[in-house]
């Protein structure tokens, strides 16, 4: 049964800031080819744009789309399937070899695992994975997950949320800016607010997805992650490294999940690892 938001969720302006909305970034100075880059969950092409001013300015012509279903469609998402996500990132690697002889990916979080799926269909010159999420929680998750579907159908993420918290203040404000958090009957809305399992089965399957994928990405692959990461455990990444057969670093820094971003911790070591990869690539 398709799933259908709430007057309440759609009445928010959800994620309607410009930054949200895919962008092309014009490289400067010499051109040394294209990078896509492939935001995660449940973020927009926002999280991408420090790394694509940098990319640009190093002489790479930037695109970076919204994969279906994120930003300002987030209500559409629980029905939304995983092949709408890696046909996205294949289409735009396709057409991105029709302009440059050399294009590379970038893909963060949930973005990482889609490219590697995508690659499957068609094949960049190199791929950047910055804490690229495949395992959905631990083996008994995996065992148990027919029995929590069918028992769990609603997950309730703010059922319990403490709305003093300046993290999810802040974490509310930016997908909603201007929301009345304060406001007892939002804050009931925002308790009740659910997320079917059929969204989180699919996260799960491109998980699965990318971990059988990864055996086939032969592409030069660069992997960044952060070591106090609560979302991507850095171990889950370093398995997914052992089964990827083109790994030219694995590097480790000292941020959180949010590697793309300058508040991740770690982002002057993250835009560094990435332009060398790109810069080895555009040079091969």
């Amino acid at each position: 049964m398709p799933y259908e938001p709430s007057p309440f969720l759609r009445s928010l302006p959800l994620f309607a800031e410009d930054e949200h909305q895919p962008f092309r970034k014009s490289a400067r100075g010499a051109m040394r080819g294209a990078a896509l880059l492939v935001h995660g969950f449940p973020g927009t092409p926002a999280d991408m744009r420090p790394l694509a001013a940098s990319l640009a300015a190093a002489g790479w012509d930037v695109d970076a789309p919204l994969l279906p279903g994120f930003g300002p469609q987030i209500i559409t998402l629980p029905n939304r399937r995983h092949a709408e996500w890696t046909d996205t990132v294949a289409e735009r690697v396709r057409s991105l070899r029709t302009e440059h002889d050399t294009v590379i990916v970038v893909g963060h979080s949930l973005g990482a695992s889609v490219s590697i799926v995508a690659a499957h269909q068609e094949m960049a010159d190199g791929y950047a994975l910055l804490a690229p999420y495949w395992r959905f929680g631990g083996p008994a998750v995996h065992v148990l997950w027919p029995f929590l579907r069918l028992f769990f159908g609603r997950w309730r993420p703010l059922k319990r949320a403490d709305f003093s918290d300046e993290r999810i203040r802040q974490g509310l404000l930016s997908v909603i800016p201007g929301l009345q958090i304060d406001d007892p009957a939002v804050q009931a809305e925002l308790r009740a607010f659910v997320v079917p399992t059929q969204l989180l089965n699919e996260l799960r399957r491109i998980g699965l997805a990318a971990g059988g994928a990864a055996r086939r990405l032969h592409a030069p692959t660069l992997v960044v992650q952060g070591v106090r990461d609560t979302l991507v455990k850095p171990d889950d990444t370093a398995r997914l490294v052992e089964r990827l057969p083109s790994v030219r670093r694995f590097e480790t820094v000292d941020g959180s999940h949010g590697l793309p971003l300058p508040e991740g911790g770690a982002w002057e070591r993250v835009a560094q690892a990435v332009l060398r990869f790109a810069d080895e690539i555009a040079s091969a």
